[in-house]
């Protein structure tokens, strides 16, 4: 099984960050539908609690959090444990395969990364992944890596150590996948997503 779980979190009344996610998640349901992608499921979790919001508009299961009110400033800290907490909720198997991605980012139609999971299960990959930072993407293994969009049996994520402090959670990510056999990583040259990580100009990675 694949499940998608789209990260969100509405907060201060955003309208424009709430346009950000409709196009998001309605992109990433097109772009599922367009390649025939079978035995999934689409979760999309939010980490303000439980409420009526315009997510529950969009024909997706929606699972609420209160992970936002967590006493830590670190946002990769509440998303990483907004997953962990998806995989309890709907008994994840850890043979099951994860993708995440940040929910007011754009899939491309021709998404390379897409394109490889579409063949998730007869692959068998455990990590399907773009190492580096986003302004410095690179193509071989590294403690570094772009969490917008990627795939991860759910074993392996389980594993994955919060950040401490301010360290990116990317680096925790990244971390974790030397556990992982180099065969069973999937390293994509891009992953075809536009993103804007703290603001709103989008560009491909």
């Amino acid at each position: 099984m694949i499940y998608f779980i789209v990260t969100t979190s509405l907060y201060d009344n955003s309208s424009l960050r709430e346009s950000q996610y409709i196009d998001g998640i309605n992109r990433l349901k097109k772009v599922i539908k367009d390649l025939s992608i079978e035995n999934y499921k689409l979760i999309v979790v939010e980490n303000n609690g439980t409420r009526n919001t315009i997510l529950n508009t969009i024909g997706c299961e929606i699972y609420y959090t209160k992970n936002n009110f967590l006493k830590t400033n670190n946002k990769g800290y509440k998303e990483l444990q907004d997953i962990l907490d998806c995989i309890d909720k709907y008994n994840i198997d850890d043979n099951d395969f994860i993708v995440k991605m940040t929910g007011r980012y754009i899939l491309n139609n021709n998404s390379e990364f897409m394109t490889v999971i579409k063949n998730i299960n007869d692959t068998k990959y455990d990590c399907v992944i773009k190492y580096g930072p986003f302004y410095n993407p690179v193509k071989y293994k590294m403690d570094d890596c772009i969490t917008g969009l990627i795939g991860m049996s759910c074993f392996y994520i389980k594993l994955i150590e919060k950040p401490v402090g301010d360290n990116p959670v990317e680096w925790n990510w990244a971390k974790v996948t030397r556990l992982i056999d180099d065969k069973k990583i999937h390293l994509v040259n891009t992953l075809g997503i536009y993103i804007n990580p703290g603001n709103n100009n989008y560009f491909m990675v």
